[in-house]
């Protein structure tokens, strides 16, 4: 189960731990309390005496850290990591695998360590740069521990509102901020001093033949998988009518035979969307039983109202109104640890900047036939539609990331919302840096889908946010794709073998022959949920939606011009003035935020929304139809 962690560290032994013993409510906590250090934990209590080491999260390379240390199987993972500790120092970190937050502290010598997984799967919140340093690995809980909850970040909340990810580490919240992926706090007498202990770095491609890599990712996929499966109970995957979340269940069902269930939503009012037939093809291929959600439209409000209160923060998916009992009854049935498909457009996806690289070394055509080979660009791409792509990535993709910052800024001052006010627009400009990427060393495409796996993914939420939807249904989220090793070898596959005009991903599409039906492995594209999403905007969901934020008296009435919004987004006629996915993801966006916002400001959402969307949503297990309502 989900462990959770939060404390107080003040070198003066003068802080106020007086709310720590409520911080993790409801869940039981035990306390630890030194001179300097004060925490809060919810994993058993560790018997090692000193150093104290309390871990949030899992180790996949714990066998081989108890080989090297002779540790025996009897000690708990905490007590490892204190031995490790004792032998390593601050190299403990680089050490390990897994996703992880991990407290270390020696009160004796006054030394510790505050670390993060390398690829910041497991989220960890920091208030306070002197003196004393509260930190969580739940926003709610770092809330708990502050005297006065901290101010909406202006330029963060103008990014979530605008559908953007504010690079960097800051939050919604004024003075809170995530420790970075990779990056470590030495605890001493001093304070806290960050230091980054891994981040990506180039090595050159693998020259091997293209069955020789597919080979080579199945069996690293299969390890990724492997070290997730639940040591006890059952395995659960989400897993769609996609390639992703399939793969995923494939290799599990392989690895874990009989201990693999799978869970599904499928939509029978929206048929455009609905992937019953391939999901009932995979259960079949790989004997997976499992739960199905049967969804109608409805229900996004309530989720967005539920989810704001008890996580305090907005919720980042309009898809928890199903996934959210699903989940619910798939725990009922005994799933302890759920899986995802998350990150396979980022890990196999198209090295698109492969053009520049081609350009900046002299060979235009050479760019030019790579552009054309782009996955969906078919036979014959339109030649206008070549020359756009030519000018934005390989063109674009020359320049240096000042020059082209510069550039993109211009561009943004124009396109920002209309209906954004000027402070908002000013920090969201301010505050961006969508060119990141561009710093890392190394060729054009592997700095930006390196950037991407270390960096962006983190940036967007995903990682918090399924931790959460998970722990709210009693089960933790863990993320195949997001395994150290697996990152470190899709960053070295050949350029080159990503590209196919026809279909995306095509390593692991080949990886896949065999263990999964060719009518998903194969299938060139995949589901979005446009149709079942405006449906639910345009019922009882959207009308409420469109009285929250046209009301006069709406929080984000300090961010947007409320009247601009309206007329942009809904038209003076009171029908939206356009039916598409961004509209509804904009609506979705300023929803969450000003529900949210309503929260902070201690202002109850008014009367009339939507009830919770259980009737909309039926779980029951295929092939027995009613088991559970979620």
């Amino acid at each position: 189960m989900t462990r959770w962690l939060t404390g107080v560290f003040d070198p003066s032994g003068r802080a106020d731990s007086s709310r720590l013993s409520a911080a993790l409510a409801p869940h039981g906590a035990t306390l630890h309390e030194t001179a300097r250090l004060k925490v809060a934990y919810s994993g058993a209590p560790t018997r090692a005496r000193a150093p104290l080491c309390l871990l949030d999260g899992y180790l996949d390379n714990a066998p081989d850290l108890r080989a090297a240390l002779g540790v025996g199987v009897e000690a708990s993972d905490e007590e490892l990591l204190a031995s490790a500790w004792v032998r390593w120092g601050a190299e403990l970190p680089s050490r390990l695998r897994g996703d992880f937050a991990l407290l270390v502290w020696d009160e004796e010598r006054g030394k510790g360590i505050l670390a993060r997984d390398q690829l910041g799967v497991r989220p960890m919140f920091l208030h306070g740069d002197s003196g004393a340093l509260c930190f969580a690995g739940e926003v709610r809980h770092l809330l708990a521990l502050l005297p006065v909850r901290p101010a909406p970040d202006p330029a963060s909340l103008a990014h979530w509102i605008t559908m953007s990810n504010r690079p960097g580490s800051s939050t919604l919240y004024e003075g809170i901020r995530r420790l970075n992926p990779g990056a470590a706090l030495m605890l001493d007498a001093r304070g806290g001093r960050e230091i980054t202990y891994w981040a990506p770095r180039f090595a050159e491609p693998l020259g091997d033949t293209e069955p020789q890599l597919a080979e080579r990712v199945r069996a690293s996929l299969g390890s990724a998988v492997a070290r997730r499966i639940a040591p006890n109970g059952l395995t659960g995957v989400l897993m769609s009518g996609g390639l992703d979340s399939t793969a995923i269940a494939a290799v599990a069902a392989e690895q874990a035979p009989g201990r693999v269930t799978a869970q599904s939503a499928v939509f029978p009012e929206h048929p455009d969307v609905d992937e019953s037939g391939l999901i009932a093809e995979v259960r079949e291929a790989l004997a997976l039983g499992g739960l199905t959600a049967e969804v109608r439209a409805g229900g996004l409000v309530a989720s967005a109202l539920s989810a704001s209160a008890e996580w305090q923060v907005p919720l980042r998916s309009w898809g928890d109104f199903w996934a959210l009992p699903l989940l619910r009854a798939a725990s009922a049935a005994g799933v302890r640890v759920t899986l995802g498909g998350d990150g396979g457009d980022e890990l196999f996806g198209v090295r698109g900047y492969l053009s520049a690289d081609r350009l900046r070394a002299g060979h235009p055509l050479q760019a030019l036939r790579l552009i054309r080979a782009l996955p969906g660009a078919g036979e014959r791409p339109p030649r206008r539609e070549v020359a756009r792509i030519f000018g934005e990535t390989a063109v674009m993709g020359l320049l240096g990331h000042r020059l082209h910052t510069l550039l993109q800024r211009s561009s943004a001052r124009r396109h920002a919302p209309s209906w954004l006010r000027e402070p908002a627009a000013r920090g969201l400009l301010d505050s961006d840096d969508a060119l990141a990427w561009k710093r890392l060393a190394g060729p054009r495409w592997w700095a930006e889908v390196a950037h991407g796996l270390t960096r962006g993914v983190e940036e967007t939420g995903v990682f918090e946010h399924q931790r959460r939807r998970a722990a709210s249904a009693g089960l933790d989220a863990r993320h195949p794709l997001f395994d150290l090793e697996l990152v470190e070898l899709c960053l070295r596959l050949p350029p080159q073998s990503t590209f196919d005009p026809h279909r995306s991903r095509p390593v692991l599409r080949t990886a896949m022959a065999g263990m999964l039906p060719d009518s998903v492995r194969l299938r060139p594209g995949k589901a979005l949920f446009d149709s079942l999403l405006l449906d639910s905007l345009a019922g009882a969901d959207g009308a409420f939606a469109r009285a929250l934020l046209t009301d006069p008296r709406a929080e984000l009435g300090a961010y947007v011009d409320l009247r601009g919004l309206d007329s942009a987004l809904f038209g003076s006629a009171g029908a939206p003035a356009e039916l598409s996915f961004r509209w509804m993801w904009q609506i979705w966006r300023l929803l969450t935020a000003e529900c949210w916002l309503r929260l902070q400001a201690g202002r109850s959402v008014p009367t009339g929304a939507p009830p919770p969307s259980e009737a909309r949503v039926l779980v029951r297990a295929p092939s027995n139809p009613g088991v559970c309502r979620g």
